[in-house]
């Protein structure tokens, strides 16, 4: 009798992880259709309108250019997600504190917000030759540029977060005379969580382009010096290689945003962002 019940739930489970791979399959689908879209695209533009070389490389120039440069723009590459990791980390825990005060004390909203909307309003090639001035050239910079990137919209977002609880929640806690502590720890935090991971996704991409502009004024390293060499020197296709790794640098900050949410979030489904 064990060894049947152990039986079905072998199978069960061997079932589910099938169902799981087609599910996976199709939710990578769109992606790859889109991926296709963009190459075909290229090749069209670039040989039906006959560009130039020199100003459009073909997909597999660009490929060949990026496997021979493959440690260049792996180096490089490293020295952009670690300024951009940096900041997305720096930025979202200052989002979180600060929207913790605005959706605590009144005076503090009418203090945080304006402010916070001032710096979202000063563009990122302004900031990062400010900040190189103030911090100097070194990783800090980078690090600076992207938290300011990541800070705003994650901000917001923690905001509307704090101010969903539901009044039954609410309530509930000041029945058990809860401190305001325990109530934020125990309710606010936990109800804004799916809100702070969807800010940070829409920032964590940005904040790549953001160390790459920072990495043009300051430590002459990274994704963004490279790229800007590059162009300089005339190397077309490894300034094409650079900004195709770029882009996923971007995909895969966003992606694996998402999946952080997926294990962080209690009850947020598997397939899910």
């Amino acid at each position: 009798m064990r060894n049947d019940a152990s039986l079905t739930a072998s199978r069960a489970r061997l079932a589910g992880a099938r169902a799981a791979v087609p599910r996976r399959a199709r939710s990578a689908l769109p992606a790859l259709i889109l991926l296709i879209v963009l190459v075909a695209a290229w090749v069209a533009v670039k040989y039906g309108a006959r560009v130039p070389d020199q100003q459009m490389p073909a997909p597999l120039q660009v490929l060949r250019e990026g496997w021979a440069a493959r440690g260049q723009l792996l180096r490089a590459a490293a020295s952009t997600l670690g300024g951009a990791l940096g900041g997305l980390l720096l930025g979202s825990a200052a989002a979180v504190l600060v929207a913790v005060l605005i959706a605590s004390s009144p005076a503090a909203s009418r203090v945080l917000v304006p402010f916070a909307l001032v710096v979202r309003t000063l563009p990122i090639i302004a900031i990062a030759p400010l900040l190189t001035l103030l911090l100097g050239t070194g990783v800090i910079t980078i690090v600076a540029v992207a938290a300011i990137i990541i800070f705003f919209p994650t901000m917001i977002n923690a905001v509307l977060g704090l101010r969903s609880v539901p009044p039954e929640a609410l309530e509930l806690m000041a029945v058990a005379d809860a401190s305001r502590l325990d109530v934020l720890w125990r309710v606010r935090l936990p109800t804004a969580l799916p809100y702070v991971f969807s800010g940070m996704q829409v920032g964590a991409a940005t904040c790549i382009l953001a160390a790459m502009v920072a990495e043009w004024v300051t430590t002459g390293t990274g994704l963004g010096y490279l790229i800007l060499q590059a162009g300089v020197q005339f190397d077309v296709a490894l300034m094409w290689a650079g900004v195709l790794v770029a882009a996923v640098l971007a995909l895969a900050v966003f992606a694996a945003t998402g999946y952080i949410a997926r294990r962080v979030i209690p009850g947020e489904p598997a397939g899910g962002r």
